[in-house]
């Protein structure tokens, strides 16, 4: 961190003291109940996962508990903002209210842990009962081991690997298959009792037409999103996304529908919803359902904020794609009204750009 060196667990900071060269000067204060305030779009979009991190870091709430700085006084507070410069790497990333922060800074005491499966594969190649290979290189996913870290293998079981809704017996066997695969990984891990593997069922019941509307809405308007959209041609397409969108009965504010405007509107195809739709001339119901289950975990974590709105929850992934357009969205004001989940959607510029804001603010507002 510029002069200083930070030592870091998912709460305590440590901060030692370097002169220009690099010599520690013995100067150093250790801070508990660090937290980390989430990072946005911008802070994300010119990074590749697996590099070294170098972020800017803003915290608060955090209480002094060591010093040798004359300026911060033990049983203090305090609040900062500094550049990381680490040699840890973030190969996974944690998306949490209000944005993203690497996995194992994202980490809090009695968080749930909701996992991908790009994630899973991860934990599996770096640990192997508990401990990591000395080669694998330092990774902010390393702050997991040896914790008794809350995980739930729900999005795992919910996706299933055949690239189609999953039966009940495959949501069986892939729960079966995510618990083994962690504690392997991971012999301290607090999994999700099985009987919530019930609930992993219902959902897919109660999700099975709006996926199958979003499959009809994407193999529609995919082909047209293939190629970039011309200036020209983009309040065109627009409306005609919106158009789709309604004789399928989706909500113009749903995220599919989002990541179809975005992809509409960035250029030359380098948008993360692009990215996560993969459009092209024969969508298939394949690419239909991929792109759809990246966007219902999304969803499963926007109605999780809702209904638990004192839990900790992360959703932890390895697509860059899926953390930026989470970040992009800006979801914000979770909560159950009339027995549905209101929230509040304020977009980057970044997300839905090169149209007329006015257009913008008007379907944000509708």
């Amino acid at each position: 961190m510029s002069s200083h060196e930070a030592q870091m667990t998912t709460s305590t900071l440590r901060f030692e003291e370097q002169d220009p060269g690099g010599v520690p000067t013995g100067r150093f204060a250790t801070f508990e109940n660090v937290e980390f305030q989430p990072l946005g779009y911008s802070d994300l979009a010119d990074k590749k996962l697996g590099d070294q991190v170098v972020i800017s870091l803003r915290w608060s709430h955090a209480r002094i508990v060591e010093s040798t700085i004359p300026d911060l006084t033990l049983g203090g507070m305090a609040s900062a903002s500094s550049l990381l410069e680490s040699h840890y790497s973030s190969k996974t990333i944690g998306l949490v209210r209000g944005g993203w922060l690497p996995s194992g800074l994202a980490l809090r005491t009695n968080m749930v842990v909701m996992p991908d499966r790009c994630t899973i594969t991860e934990l599996v190649g770096r640990f192997r009962d508990g401990q990591k290979p000395s080669e694998g290189g330092e990774d902010f996913l390393d702050l997991f081991q040896g914790k008794r870290v809350r995980i739930n293998p729900g999005l795992y079981a919910l996706e299933g690997s055949q690239g189609q809704r999953p039966s009940p017996e495959h949501v069986a066997d892939q729960w079966a298959e995510a618990c083994e695969k962690i504690r392997t990984a991971l012999p301290l891990a607090q999994l999700t009792p099985e009987a919530a593997r019930q609930g992993i069922v219902g959902l897919l019941n109660d999700t099975h037409e709006s996926m199958a509307r979003g499959e009809q809405f994407l193999r529609q308007v995919a082909p047209e999103l293939q190629s970039p959209v011309s200036a020209r041609r983009r309040v065109a397409v627009w409306n005609r996304v919106l158009d789709v969108a309604r004789n399928y009965g989706l909500s113009r504010h749903s995220l599919v529908v989002i990541a179809a405007l975005s992809a509409a509107c960035v250029a030359n195809g380098a948008g993360p919803a692009k990215r996560l739709i993969k459009p092209s001339a024969n969508y298939t119901a394949e690419n239909a359902y991929n792109a759809l289950a990246d966007l219902r975990a999304l969803e499963m974590l926007i109605n999780l904020y809702a209904a638990f709105p004192q839990e900790q929850i992360m959703l932890c992934t390895g697509d860059k794609n899926l953390a930026l357009f989470w970040a992009g969205l800006r979801a914000s004001g979770f909560a159950w009204r009339d027995g549905h989940v209101t929230y509040t959607l304020s977009p980057v510029e970044a997300l839905l750009p090169n149209v007329d804001q006015e257009l913008v603010s008007t379907y944000l507002r509708a």
